[in-house]
């Protein structure tokens, strides 16, 4: 049994059946890498306010802008109403309604005053102090229906006026927070605007992406396709020397031998191993 030690060599080969696939596969991943490809959708990938939408959005604009003219129109009348401009004598319809209770109270006295004198005159008693008298009382509840009327009417504007006052003080508030619907409007106007913008602004961050990681994405690709290749290759392993371990080695590079040689007789796989050994 000789004592010196060596290198044994294997080498690994592709399967010829697989090769034509592999360099088609490694071609193609060359070509690709090489390729200025892939390429970004070319339109945009937003959808534009279409036309029905811009119009819309110009008179929403315009109104806002602008402002509705029943707002003034109605603060302005709270306003009256809240500062007590409909109370006694400044409301403008006061006078009107005394006016027309006054007529028929100086109608109803004259028609009392006519009978009192034709009453005298037929007694032939016009002009006495009884007559005078008759007057004078007809005068006193002319005077008297007039204080009356103008007091019911007062108290009645007063009492209803206090309550429109009270109502429209509560909703005053209301009232104020109309001044920023326009605002308010005008607001979501320009959100909505600056939404389209933003859309196209995000498109555009997207093509710039995507065009800077074309080259690390085709590297990663080609690699991952190189290196997932099946391939051969080539291995040197170190021969122990001689002795027990030479021997041990021997006998198993025997059986491996034996093996790979279909002795499937273990003392046939032996003898392998002992003409194994005596080359040593």
């Amino acid at each position: 049994m000789s004592g010196g030690g060596g290198t044994t060599t294997q080498i690994q080969e592709l399967n010829p059946t697989q090769l034509p696939f592999v360099e088609y596969g490694l071609g193609e991943a060359q070509r690709l890498y090489d390729s200025a490809t892939p390429t970004y959708f070319p339109a945009q990938t937003y959808v534009s306010p279409s036309q029905q939408t811009q119009s819309a959005m110009t008179a929403a604009q315009n109104r806002a802008v602008t402002g509705n003219p029943l707002v003034p129109a109605a603060q302005e009348e709270y306003l009256s109403t809240i500062q007590g401009d409909y109370l006694g004598a400044t409301n403008p319809y006061f006078q009107q309604r005394f006016q027309t209770a006054a007529d028929a109270a100086s109608q109803q006295y004259f028609d009392n005053v006519n009978r009192i004198n034709s009453q005298a005159s037929m007694a032939g008693r016009y002009g006495s102090g009884a007559a005078d008298q008759l007057q004078d009382r007809a005068m006193s509840q002319f005077g008297q229906n007039l204080a009356n009327t103008a007091g019911q009417l007062a108290f009645d504007n007063y009492a209803t006026e206090r309550q429109n006052q009270l109502q429209t003080a509560q909703q005053a508030p209301a009232m104020a927070a109309t001044d920023y619907a326009d605002i308010n409007q005008l607001l979501n106007l320009g959100q909505m605007a600056e939404g389209y913008q933003g859309q196209a602004l995000q498109d555009a961050i997207n093509r710039y992406d995507f065009t800077q990681n074309i080259p690390q994405q085709n590297l990663q690709n080609f690699l991952s396709a190189a290196y997932g290749a099946p391939l051969g290759g080539q291995t040197t392993s170190q021969i122990p020397s001689g002795g027990l371990l030479g021997a041990l080695s021997g006998a198993s590079m025997g059986a491996g031998l034996g093996s790979a040689l279909g002795l499937a007789n273990p003392y046939t796989a032996g003898l392998a191993g002992i003409a194994a050994l005596a080359s040593m």
